[in-house]
């Protein structure tokens, strides 16, 4: 494209700005995004290798606009099935209601309880077992890191850590024959 080409291209822009705008207005239903879109012609327009002879350069900016607005849809409506379809993964719904990520009061303080109640338990516990449970099931450590931090081997976390389940289930079930 020569620079005369250029220049026509240029002056034609700035005389059609205010119907390039409507027209993208119109076809994007958002001012700013026109806006976006209207500067992508004039950088397209700038940057890119242009015929070199363009008979109707009104036209040819009309067209030009009108594919990047539709490369602009495009790019958002992938944008919004992508996070979708992200969104449908990792929460859960109930017909066409998404339900909340946080618990119910009710289920909360139930949860509350019966944490409550399990370190009441535990307290009856001897203290090596008591702190291989916490360690590994509160704080999440491995039966190793168990080890190395209490100073036993990893055989004794394990014959520590079925004594205090055995403890919690016998308690449970005396708890609830009570009940």
């Amino acid at each position: 494209m020569t620079n005369s080409q250029h220049d026509i291209l240029t002056a034609v822009y700035l005389e059609q700005r205010p119907a390039l705008l409507r027209f993208l207005c119109a076809r994007l239903r958002n001012p700013e995004r026109a806006e976006d879109v209207l500067q992508d012609v004039y950088l397209k327009l700038t940057r890119s290798n242009l015929p070199a002879s363009i008979d109707n350069p009104s036209g040819f900016l009309f067209r030009m606009a009108a594919n990047l607005a539709l490369d602009h849809i495009r790019k958002n409506k992938r944008a919004r099935l992508r996070d979708q379809a992200w969104s449908d993964l990792n929460n859960e719904k109930s017909g066409n209601q998404y339900q909340m990520d946080t618990p119910h009061a009710d289920d909360a303080l139930i949860a509350k309880q019966r944490l409550l109640a399990l370190k009441t338990r535990l307290q009856t516990l001897s203290p090596k077992a008591r702190e291989a449970f916490e360690r590994h099931k509160f704080d999440g450590q491995s039966y190793q890191q168990v080890a190395d931090t209490m100073g036993i081997t990893i055989g004794t976390v394990g014959k520590h850590l079925g004594k205090a389940i055995k403890h919690i289930m016998a308690v449970d079930i005396e708890y609830k024959n009570n009940e």
